[in-house]
Formats: structure tokens, C-alpha cells, sequence
């Protein structure tokens, strides 16, 4: 009779695409497809249809899916209550900000929608690795933008940039959907662990970024890309020179060819100096707030557009997370909220290496990217990222936490 060792389990190890764990990436999926807008154009401010309904049971199905997983033994004793508490806080400014403001209905309903989305956050995040959590949340953004992008493409030809078809995806969306997986990407080419595939992904990837037209995000990201170039303590060579030629072929693309003036014009630099219509909302949103209650407690997450005065149109979505957040949670709730972003970057950048760079670069992206879009704190692909982050910055690190 012979006798085999048992091996040790091989560390898990971070993709950027993949379909296992397969229940992981499809509860992922469902909390996307249930977060994205299936309206151009439409808030919900109270009452139940069809869409309403079929995204609360999309999300309720991934809750279950998250629960009904196993759990390794003593999976709750790593995780810290911290990020709870700070969304509990918030979505409780934000119901008593609605109630107070005769709008506590669909103010209720909007935070019990987030609080469910963040509950299967932890539940997917106690049960597995780090690494397969982020593995499964970038396999199933581009799994949504793949889908959304094909079944859009015909919105090159109409407006220049690539929406989404089904679901009708912001072509913002599409950028950040697909910022993660190249984020990923890159923090893996940069500690030695990306196959050539991997890298070669990079190219469609960023196509892909650019079709869609987002300047914001492509700009972000581009910024986050190189905070973690700079702080990866040791780069390969290769990786090196691989950033310098890129670094120099964007660079004389944007000199001798008029593609990068166009993308970042849209047909007139005037947009950019002044933020186009986003200054307009911001300059309204100033002084929206009529009363105290308003003022420290916002009127709840339902105020999604505000009355301005400009041509063309009298009402303004508020295409900024933080401007948002003052009018839906005041003062007081937009300090919790800047709080839990500064600890949450505070305990990532605690993590062991090379972990701590990639988790506080996903935080980085999508704060930077709520300074002029929407959806941080709210139930968007945006908070999913923030809150998986911040989740993953505060369990207890184990020994295999740092293996890419």
C-alpha cells in the first residue's frame, strides 16, 4: 500500500479574465446587470414596474448564490465591521434626510437597494480569496461590457461614441468597466506575474476605452497607470522599456496627428475649460439647499437632477458623486463618506506587497472618477469596485494575501 501526500492547495492567483470560480463571476454579473441603467435617461422616484422588480430579484438571486456558498472555517473572524458601519451610517443620513424632506419612500427603497447590493459584497468577499474576488469582479465587467459594447456598435456611426446596445450602457460605463481589467492587467505586468496573452490584451482593451469617447476615464485611468509605475518599488526591465515606448508612441501620436486634439475636443476645446454642462449643475447645486435639515442631511439618494437656469434645458443630472452626495446626504453624510474613502485607502496601503498597490489603485480610480461622475455611492458598477476594495482592505491578511 502506498501513501501520497496530501499537496497544499496552489495560492490562488489573480486574473483578469476567467470563469471560475463560476458561481463567483455569475453573482458579480447579476450585481452589475442589476446596478447598470436599462433606461437612458430614467430615475427611479417611487413605485414598482417591471425593471424595478427584475433587478431587485436579479440582486436578491446573487445574495442567495453568496450565501448559500461555503465558507472556509473562521472566515467571520477575519473580517472587520468597520465598512459596515460606515455605509450603515450613511444610507441612515440619507433615509432621514428623504424623510425629512418629504421624499423617505423611494429614499428608503434606494438605501435598502445599496445595503442589499453591499451585503452580497461581503458575503462573496469573507467566502473567497482576494484574489479571486477581484479575478471574478474584472471577468464579469468585461463579460458586460463585451456584451453591451457588440450589441451597441451601431452608436459609433450615430454619435461618435460607443454605447452600449443591451443593456444601454453609458459609453462613461463601458470605460470604467473595462478600466478594472486593464488596472489588473498592468499590476501584474508590473510584478512579473502576466503571461504574453495578458499583456497583448492590453491593446483591445484600451481600443476599446478609446471608442467610447471618455475622457474622464481614459484620463484617470492613464493617472492611476502611472502612480503605480512609480510606486511599484521594483519594475522589470522589460516592463520599463515596454512603458517608455508606449509613453513615447502616445506622445508623438498626440504631436504629429490630430487624433488626440480630437478626442479630447469633441469638436471644440471649450468643453474642457469649462466642464460643459457639469458647471452649470454644480453652480445650482450650490445653493439648492433651502433649509438646515437640507443642508446637514441632504434630501435623500432619490435627487439624482436639479432645477438650473440654461438653454435648452431647465433641469441638470449631477454628473459628480461628491457634489451628489452633498445634496442627497448634506454635510454631515458627505464627511462619513470622505472619511470611509480616507480610511479605506488608509488600511490598503497597510496590506502586505504588492497587494496594497492594487487595492488602493482601485480605490483611487473610481474616487477620482466621482469627481465628475456619478454612481460612487450609489447602486452602480462604481460603488461595487469601491466597496469590494474597501472590504478587502480591512480583512486580516493571510500568509498567501500577497501572491499575485
Amino acid at each position: 500500500m502506498t501513501l501520497e501526500l496530501a499537496r497544499p492547495a496552489a495560492a490562488p492567483t489573480l486574473r483578469a479574465v476567467t470563469l471560475r470560480p463560476f458561481s463567483l463571476v455569475l453573482t458579480f454579473l447579476l450585481l452589475l446587470v442589476s446596478a447598470v441603467a436599462w433606461r437612458r435617461g430614467a430615475f427611479y422616484e417611487g413605485g414598482l414596474d417591471v425593471v424595478v422588480v427584475t433587478k431587485a430579484v436579479l440582486t436578491v438571486v446573487a445574495v442567495g448564490i453568496a450565501l448559500l456558498t461555503p465558507r472556509p472555517p473562521g472566515a467571520w473572524g477575519r473580517v472587520r465591521a468597520a465598512p459596515v458601519i460606515w455605509l450603515a451610517t450613511y444610507l441612515a443620513i440619507s433615509v432621514a434626510g428623504g424623510i425629512l424632506n418629504a421624499d423617505g419612500l423611494p429614499a428608503a427603497v434606494l438605501a435598502a437597494r445599496l445595503a442589499l447590493l453591499a451585503l452580497a459584497l461581503v458575503l462573496v468577499t469573507v467566502t473567497h480569496p482576494w484574489q479571486d474576488v477581484l479575478s471574478a469582479l474584472s471577468s464579469a465587467m468585461v463579460i458586460l461590457a463585451g456584451v453591451g459594447a457588440v450589441t451597441g456598435v451601431g452608436s459609433l456611426a450615430e454619435t461618435g461614441r460607443l454605447y452600449g446596445g443591451i443593456p444601454p450602457l453609458n459609453a462613461n460605463v463601458i470605460c470604467l468597466l473595462l478600466s478594472v481589467p486593464v488596472l489588473l492587467l498592468f499590476w501584474k505586468a508590473l510584478t512579473g506575474v502576466a503571461s504574453a496573452r495578458e499583456v497583448a490584451a492590453f491593446v483591445p482593451l484600451l481600443a476599446v476605452i478609446w471608442l467610447t469617447g471618455s475622457r474622464t476615464g481614459l484620463s484617470v485611468l492613464l493617472v492611476v497607470l502611472v502612480l503605480l509605475f512609480v510606486l511599484t518599488p521594483r519594475v522589470r526591465p522589460p516592463m520599463v522599456a515596454g512603458v517608455v515606448v508606449a509613453a513615447t508612441s502616445l506622445l508623438l501620436v498626440a504631436v504629429l496627428t490630430p487624433y488626440v486634439a480630437a478626442f479630447a475636443g469633441r469638436g471644440t476645446l471649450a468643453d474642457i475649460t469649462t466642464l460643459n454642462s457639469r458647471t452649470v449643475a454644480w453652480s445650482a447645486a450650490a445653493d439648492y439647499a433651502d433649509t438646515l435639515s437640507q443642508q446637514l442631511f441632504g434630501s435623500g439618494l432619490a435627487l439624482k437632477q436639479i432645477p438650473v437656469t440654461a438653454l435648452y434645458r431647465n433641469e441638470q443630472i449631477l454628473d459628480s458623486s461628491w457634489v451628489s452626495a452633498l445634496l442627497q446626504v448634506g454635510y454631515v453624510g458627505s464627511a462619513v463618506l470622505a472619511l470611509l474613502v480616507l480610511a479605506a485607502l488608509w488600511h490598503a496601503v497597510h496590506l502586505p506587497s504588492p497587494q496594497r498597490l492594487l487595492v488602493a489603485a482601485l480605490i483611487v480610480l473610481v474616487t477620482l472618477l466621482g469627481v465628475l461622475e456619478s454612481g460612487l455611492f450609489d447602486t452602480a458598477p462604481a460603488f461595487i469596485v469601491l466597496f469590494t476594495a474597501t472590504v478587502i482592505a480591512y480583512r486580516l491578511p493571510e500568509p498567501a494575501d500577497g501572491r499575485g
